[in-house]
């Protein structure tokens, strides 16, 4: 009976005692009795390894053999190469029986050392030759041993992998650490939520196939659609692990294409897993990523089609379950043959996903009363993993705040948390204070503006539930435009529904968008419309006109490329399901056509006197010290002024009433006032000044007299 290997180290002397009579073999004087004394010892090694497992051990290097299907011939080339990595003395022995004096084994010592003619020798040289794919998973890529017969000396360095293996077979390849990750099937995956149904079809369907006929779900969608989870729970369902590989990751290592599909394969045979790659979007973009360690830069080719073929080929040999994670669509253009392809799209969820998932990830948390978790649902279009994570961030600020219940601030500040932009660069972050009581308009104009928020928050009601989703499939967006002159609450208003509708708000920057250059405009409105749908924000154009224009007669080239300008502007917008809102002093700038794809148009006018006077009212802080000669109805009443003018001389006035350390009073205003309308040119008349006309002369005499005192004083 054979006697299993009670330890690794065991293990390791019977393999370093086959070397050793394979070399005796070379050095004896008679090689041929040598050799078959050498493959006794083999043989005893390969019944003990036998024994082993079946005792439930395990016998590393055996089981590599066994899966990629090594020949006697190869095992030995292993062995050989193994050698020195466990004792330095066995490379001074290489050195001495080979010509060139390596340390490491070359072909040539593998082939005297295991067969003694020439002919069998010819015959073990073709065999390796043509297996050159599988021998990469063993000896170092790049290794020349079988690409010419003058090579035959270049040694044999075994790959850092096998020798892991060897001693740690649960350790992970060196070379994917933090690029690829195993499942296993023992462990609990995240909770599909939206895709339990999905996930049986796919396990019926798999179910129904001939046994080991080769299967390819392509699962086309976001990061954080659930594209991992929903391969895990397959895979668990089947009780097979997964190899998932980030392709970005490890084109950034600077790893060749070759490299990365010998380095996932082999782990996936390794562990018998299914192999998923994730990042397969990067091989349809057909752009090449290079690093020279240093420097990262993408390259474009043509060899995309290759990977591709070369991926589906490499994984046919290793697994029958692939998955292919990818943001964009793919159009084959090569048979996918031996796979059968399903693609399957995992996209945003809409309202009603959301509100389940929020329900699911917040089931056991104490909620405010006034959180509506359908609005939150409403307001961010976020995926699942999103969604997680924006629940238990919101989970961790409510115990950092000692807060005993959940609000909707920190609900929307974890929301926002989840959504990486760069929307920053084009565009300047406002910050939306003011409220609908902050905000002075006529009935009309605040109702409209309210009925535009409406269309936010029910838009789940409507689209969804009463079923206008399926008779509007374009444009759900929300489009405005405010017209009217400077300062009449265009940006306030902008301000009021995003943080109404708990939004944030950002200004596009026309300097950073607007180019001269032949679409290059479009090129970078494109880039703004792109990172706004990432953060989910309201998208606010001031002087939108110079965008948005009216579009004319085309006359030259330069006019028919501001109409298609104009035209693709337009497009992005209702592309955008989110909010835009445009603001322009003329409504006449723009055309017919453009003002009925808008969905609300509001006309912002100078207030009347009884709107100036709730104005005046309202823009004086309740913690402002002001005197009681304040005369509000004069002052609304004998000024023409605009919200943001009243605004202004407020703030002035309160810098004057400071500077002089007394409470704000009437004066103080009309100075202000004074300083506001001189800016355009205006001069306040006596007639204007009315019944304060003797006030503020005095006041002014007093200034001056206390300046030419001070004056006086300092000389």
């Amino acid at each position: 009976m054979v006697e299993p290997f009670a330890s690794l180290s065991e293990y390791v002397q019977d393999i370093l005692r086959l070397t050793d009579r394979r070399l005796s073999a070379l050095e004896s004087g008679d090689p041929e009795k040598a050799l078959v004394l050498a493959d006794r010892v083999e043989e005893r090694v390969r019944r003990r390894c036998a024994a082993t497992v079946e005792a439930g051990g395990a016998a590393p290097l055996d089981y590599l053999f066994r899966i990629f299907g090594l020949s006697p011939f190869e095992r030995h080339c292993v062995y050989l190469a193994l050698a020195p990595e466990l004792d330095a003395a066995y490379g001074e022995r290489y050195a001495a029986l080979q010509s060139g004096g390596g340390q490491l084994p070359g072909l040539d010592l593998c082939l005297r050392t295991f067969a003694g003619g020439m002919a069998r020798r010819e015959e073990l040289l073709g065999r390796w030759r043509g297996r050159e794919e599988i021998l990469s998973c063993f000896f170092r890529a790049g290794h020349r041993g079988a690409e010419e017969q003058s090579d035959l000396a270049s040694g044999l360095k075994l790959d850092r992998r096998v020798v892991h293996f060897l001693f740690d077979y649960m350790s992970e390849d060196p070379a994917l650490q933090g690029m690829a990750q195993i499942y296993w099937p023992g462990e609990e995956p995240p909770p599909l939520v939206l895709y339990e149904d999905l996930k049986e079809r796919m396990t019926a369907y798999a179910a129904a196939l001939p046994e080991r006929e080769p299967l390819l779900f392509y699962l086309r969608g976001q990061p954080g659609t659930g594209r991992r989870t929903l391969a895990r729970h397959f895979c668990r369902r089947e009780g097979r692990p997964l190899l998932l590989a980030d392709l970005s990751a490890l084109f950034q290592q600077g790893m060749s294409w070759e490299e990365i599909l010998l380095h996932v394969c082999r782990e996936a045979a390794i562990r018998g897993a299914a192999l998923a790659i994730e990042g397969f979007e990067l091989l349809l973009s057909r752009e090449e990523v290079l690093s020279d360690g240093e420097q990262t830069t993408v390259k474009k080719t043509a060899a995309s089609t290759l990977h591709i073929r070369m991926l589906l080929e490499r994984a046919a040999r290793i697994c029958d379950r692939l998955f292919l994670l990818s943001a964009a669509p793919w159009q084959p253009e090569i048979s996918c043959a031996p796979w059968r392809r399903v693609e399957l799209a995992l996209d945003v969820p809409d309202t009603a996903g959301r509100l389940r998932l929020w329900r699911h990830y917040l089931a056991e948390v104490s909620l405010d009363p006034s959180v509506d978790l359908e609005t939150l649902a409403i307001k961010f279009a976020l995926t699942p993993g999103q969604i997680a994570a924006a629940a238990g961030e919101a989970v961790g600020l409510a115990r950092w705040e000692g807060a005993e219940t959940m609000d909707e601030g920190l609900l929307h500040r974890a929301c926002r948390a989840q959504l990486s932009h760069s929307l920053g660069q084009k565009a300047s972050r406002v910050n939306a204070a003011y409220t609908w009581e902050d905000l002075i308009l006529p009935p009309e104009q605040k109702r409209r503006l309210k009925n535009a928020c409406a269309q936010v928050e029910y838009r789940h009601r409507v689209y969804d539930q009463w079923g206008f989703g399926k008779k509007v499939a374009y444009g759900r967006g929300l489009s405005m435009l405010f017209t009217g002159p400077p300062g009449t609450g265009k940006t306030m208003a902008a301000q009021v529904i995003a943080n109404r509708l708990g939004l944030e708000l950002y200004k596009v920057d026309l300097s950073g968008v607007m180019s001269k250059y032949v679409g290059e405009t479009e090129k970078q409105l494109g880039a703004v419309f792109d990172e706004v749908k990432k953060s989910q924000s309201i998208l606010f154009f001031d002087e939108a006109d110079a965008l948005f224009g009216k579009r004319s007669e085309t006359k030259d080239s330069h006019d028919r490329y501001a109409n298609v300008q104009t035209s693709y502007l337009l497009q992005k917008m209702e592309e955008y399901d989110g909010i835009v809102i445009l603001a322009s002093n003329f409504l006449q700038n723009f055309d017919e056509a453009f003002k009925r794809r808008i969905k609300f148009i509001i006309d912002f006018t100078l207030p009347d006197r009884d709107r100036r006077e709730k104005i005046w009212r309202s823009v004086l802080p309740t913690d402002l010290p002001r005197s009681e000669d304040i005369d509000f109805d004069f002052l609304a009443r004998s000024f023409e002024l605009s919200g943001s003018s009243i605004k202004n001389i407020a703030v002035s006035a309160a810098f004057l009433a400071a500077e002089e350390g007394v409470p704000m009073g009437m004066v103080h205003l009309l100075l202000a006032t004074q300083a506001e309308q001189n800016k355009t040119g205006k001069h306040l008349s006596s007639e204007d000044l009315g019944e304060y006309h003797s006030q503020v002369q005095a006041h002014l005499r007093r200034t001056l007299e206390q300046e030419g005192l001070e004056c006086l004083e300092k000389m």
